[in-house]
């Protein structure tokens, strides 16, 4: 299984182009992007462009300055796929139901493979599609109306949710809708996608039965406890998914080699193993039989020393025979006697009995001489095997140690992270399918509740507590972070208008500035929460004029309208440290300039004299 975090889109450019015309071209980088300055430059209608190129069906405002340019062109980088397209979509009616998509970035346009989309969703071809899939998308439908009918889901679901103009930023009702909900067609679709995006459930059309209320309460109590249930499994999902690294199927093959070679090289230590043993054996029986061959040669050195001895000696006799048969017969100086030699002595028999024995000895003197001699070439070959036994040992025991063993331990610790890792995506896996069991039972009891009693129209069913409380957190952080509220300042969500109350104080009770704040963190809320459990959403929130407030018709209404300095500067600021998705805002407020360092800012001047006018050269 290939695991991965959520499909998200990335705008990199939006461009103006026309024949002749001087392309108008804004850039956009991940994070927090800011293009602040002067009123009637551009801004707005930026914004404008952004949501036509996403698919609105209304064209921009026409502006005198855009007189010239056909086309609006919006680079977009698929996140997940790594990949870079851009849109290209002329402003004039004839065309502009059809989109063009170039998958390359803007530059490169001319040179790239180019396809025709549709803006109608259910066209084979169709930008909502294509934006839905690089998102990693597969929610199907929302409720169309009361009576249950439903209608595609498309990027268009999205966009109230990701898009706010100047003129909803400020409004009373709820920034899920794109206008007020009461007496809308669009308000049943807007709600049914909003609740799909929080709980991540794909909507479908259920036909309604008789029931208890008893049932329906005790119902509605197990959807809360396992929305709580699917929530937390999420959070621990996407934690998961942040620390495991992909396990895919080349990921799996290079497991089964590694363990294949650990398999091979185990097998073959073992063999070296084995013929240490053998070897060491091998030297011990040697090292014996040198050691009884030392013994022997050392016991015939000593018999060749008997024998050179005897030899000497038989020598000396043969000798003296020699000398004596050259004496003469000489008389006793004393008696005058005759001298006689003994006649055993003058027996040549006992002469050749000498030379017998010492030809006998020399025999045996030379048979000893070839016998050492053997034994000496058998010990130095003894010797010599010993000597390469030993070395071979230290080539294994060096192999061993220092090849085999070393490598060996390096892949088994690959593997076992590899294995560690794949454990995490298992349980990601086991966690999915936890989800999904949950999601059908509560589909199954949603179900019940729906068919309970006998309604005029289909009622939808409010988000569930354990969604609608985690999503206040996300928008109470980012209220917080900008001073808009202390620590102790309470968020609730209202299920009847499909909004926040803060401090005990309805959203629409507030001033127009305060109403932006809060629509302005409703929307990067959502996102957060989004990112937070890794559901789809498109990763972009754009903001026209969030912190821009109306005092001459605030003054007029009596409300208070201001939004203190240090809650603008600290919009920013939290803004800039934000970690999930990107952020474009349009607005005359300028962030500080130690913001201006940290983000992707844009300053337009109104003066062609003063830096970059506007959008438009």
């Amino acid at each position: 299984m290939k695991s991965r975090m959520q499909g998200r889109l990335k705008l990199t450019k939006l461009i103006l182009a026309g024949e002749n015309k001087k392309d108008a071209i804004i850039n956009f980088k991940g994070g927090l992007n800011v293009i602040a300055g002067a009123s009637d430059t551009g801004k707005s209608f930026a914004f404008e462009c952004i949501d036509f190129a996403l698919g609105s069906s209304s064209n921009p405002k026409t502006v005198p300055e855009m007189k010239g340019y056909r086309s609006v062109f919006l680079e977009i980088e698929d996140i997940g796929q790594e990949e870079i397209f851009t849109l290209r979509r002329n402003f004039s009616e004839d065309e502009k139901n059809e989109i063009f998509i170039y998958y390359s970035n803007y530059q490169e346009k001319d040179a790239a493979e180019v396809e025709k989309l549709s803006v109608t969703h259910n066209a084979k071809k169709s930008l909502s599609k294509k934006l839905l899939n690089c998102c990693d998308c597969t929610y199907k439908y929302v409720m169309k109306n009361t009576k249950g009918d439903t209608q595609a889901f498309t990027f268009r679901s999205f966009s109230p949710l990701i898009m706010i103009n100047e003129l909803r930023i400020t409004a009373r009702h709820s920034p899920i809708y794109h206008t007020d909900s009461r007496g809308s067609t669009f308000a049943t679709p807007a709600r049914t996608a909003f609740k799909t995006v929080i709980s991540g459930i794909d909507y479908k059309k259920e036909e309604k039965k008789e029931n208890t209320e008893i049932i329906k309460a005790k119902l509605k109590g197990k959807i809360e406890q396992l929305s709580q249930i699917i929530d937390e499994i999420r959070i621990e999902n996407n934690e998961l998914i942040k620390d495991a690294e992909d396990i895919n199927t080349e990921k799996s093959t290079e497991i089964i080699e590694l363990n294949k070679f650990i398999k091979e090289k185990s097998e073959e230590i073992k063999k070296y193993e084995l013929d240490y043993k053998e070897i060491q054996t091998e030297i011990e029986i040697k090292n014996t039989e040198l050691k009884h061959l030392l013994n022997n040669n050392n016991k015939f050195v000593l018999l060749k020393k008997n024998y050179l001895s005897d030899l000497e000696r038989l020598e000396f006799i043969y000798d003296a025979f020699d000398l004596t048969q050259q004496l003469v017969e000489v008389e006793c100086p004393i008696c005058h006697s005759p001298m006689k030699v003994n006649e055993m002595e003058k027996s040549d028999d006992y002469y050749e009995a000498l030379a017998t024995e010492k030809i006998k000895i020399e025999v045996q003197l030379a048979e000893l001489d070839e016998t050492i001699k053997d034994l000496s070439d058998e010990i130095i070959s003894k010797k010599q095997r010993i000597s390469k036994l030993e070395n071979y040992k230290e080539e294994i025991t060096d192999n061993l140690n220092n090849n085999l063993g070393p490598i060996v331990a390096e892949k088994v610790k690959k593997v076992q992270e590899l294995m560690d890792a794949q454990e995490r995506i298992n349980l990601i896996t086991r966690n999915e399918k936890r989800i999904n069991k949950y999601n059908t039972e509560i589909s199954k009891w949603q179900e019940k509740i729906d068919s309970t009693g006998q309604e005029k129209g289909k009622k939808i069913e409010d988000l569930p507590e354990a969604y609608t409380n985690e999503l206040c957190k996300e928008i109470k952080f980012l209220l917080q972070g900008c001073d808009f509220i202390g620590k102790e300042g309470k968020i609730k969500y209202n299920n009847a208008t499909e909004d926040v109350e803060v401090g005990e104080k309805e959203k629409a009770s507030y001033g127009k500035g305060a109403r932006a704040i809060i629509n302005s963190t409703f929307l990067i809320g959502i996102m957060n929460y989004c990112y937070k459990r890794n559901l789809c959403h498109p990763g972009i929130v754009v903001l026209d004029s969030p912190l821009t407030t109306y005092k001459e018709k605030d003054k007029k209404d009596g409300d208070d309208e201001t939004i203190t300095k240090g809650t603008k500067e600290k919009f920013y600021e939290m803004l800039a440290e934000q970690k999930n998705g990107q952020i474009i805002i349009f607005d005359n407020e300028e962030p500080s300039s130690t913001v201006k360092t940290k983000i992707n800012y844009l300053h337009f001047s109104g003066d062609s004299t003063v830096g970059r006018k506007g959008l438009i050269p």
